[in-house]
């Protein structure tokens, strides 16, 4: 179950793994996209269902961030989910329109400073993690921002690249081939230090813009009282397809860094998220509901 449309990056990731983890489980497996409220109606359903293992959840950032973003939850994201795997992390990146005279991160400070004239950047709507990313700059740096949420990260992208919006907080994979081909100027990362994809790209917290980095994610969840022994071989063989190279390069091309770890580093992975996007939603006073 992928909470999200199709076509989008955490689609893209879902659909290659699980392609390769059915050729190793000899079994067919369906994507089904089921996306509303921020992944919350897809992961419902997945909550829900029969802990046989044979539905899983491509579970993502919103996932960590709901648990505070919304005042009630159709589910509990501890009580009624199993980690299974990891599958990566994907770096927020700052992005210009070329045409905006933010050179850098500190320009871009300057521009947004005038109360009178807020700056209109777009986040991927409301309670993203990029979202959450930007309220935190503007926390950290004073600024003055005029969010324009929109209803994903598509058809913010086609804002900022057509003019109308001069600037955008952006999951990496969503604008990786428009910064590569400077369509797009790349001012920082949210990461705690520079990703491998813009190694010259500075992070906001070696600037003092962030206090500490943020990411988002990607990984399988499966209802709780799954058997273990089916979490094991679900989350062994996820490993294995992580291990692939051609899996690799794919993901990587996609704006994904792999992230292998064991199931218990995932769900402390997920903990320590869930605590500080609570920080986050808090001190950015974001709601949706």
């Amino acid at each position: 179950m992928v909470p999200w449309p199709a076509g989008g990056s955490s689609d893209a990731a879902a659909r290659l793994v699980a392609k390769h983890l059915g050729e190793r489980l000899k079994q067919t497996i369906v994507v089904d996209n089921k996306a509303g409220a921020s992944g919350n109606i897809g992961a419902a359903d997945v909550a829900k269902a029969a802990p046989d293992g044979y539905t899983l959840l491509l579970s993502s950032g919103p996932f960590s961030i709901n648990p505070s973003l919304f005042r009630s939850l159709p589910f509990d994201t501890v009580k009624d989910f199993e980690p299974v795997a990891q599958i990566a992390n994907t770096p927020s990146v700052l992005v210009v329109n070329p045409s905006t005279p933010a050179q850098t991160v500190q320009d871009f400070v300057k521009l947004a400073k005038d109360p009178a004239n807020p700056l209109a950047v777009a986040p991927p709507g409301n309670g993203s993690a990029q979202h959450l990313a930007l309220e935190l700059l503007r926390k950290k740096a004073g600024l003055s921002i005029n969010h324009i949420p929109y209803k994903g990260g598509a058809p913010a992208l086609n804002e900022v690249l057509g003019g109308a919006v001069p600037a955008m907080m952006s999951g990496f994979p969503e604008v990786a081939a428009n910064v590569k081909a400077s369509k797009l100027r790349a001012l920082a990362v949210t990461t705690q230090s520079r990703s491998s994809f813009l190694p010259d790209v500075p992070a906001l917290t070696e600037l003092g813009l962030a206090d500490s980095g943020s990411v988002g994610w990607n990984g399988i969840h499966a209802p709780a009282r799954a058997p273990p022994e089916i979490v094991t071989r679900l989350h062994n063989e996820v490993n294995a397809v992580l291990d692939m190279p051609e899996v690799r390069d794919k993901l990587s091309a996609l704006g994904f860094e792999v992230r292998r770890s064991s199931q218990q580093e995932f769900a402390s992975f997920v903990t320590t998220q869930t605590a500080r996007w609570k920080e986050a939603v808090e001190l950015s006073c974001a709601r949706v509901d």
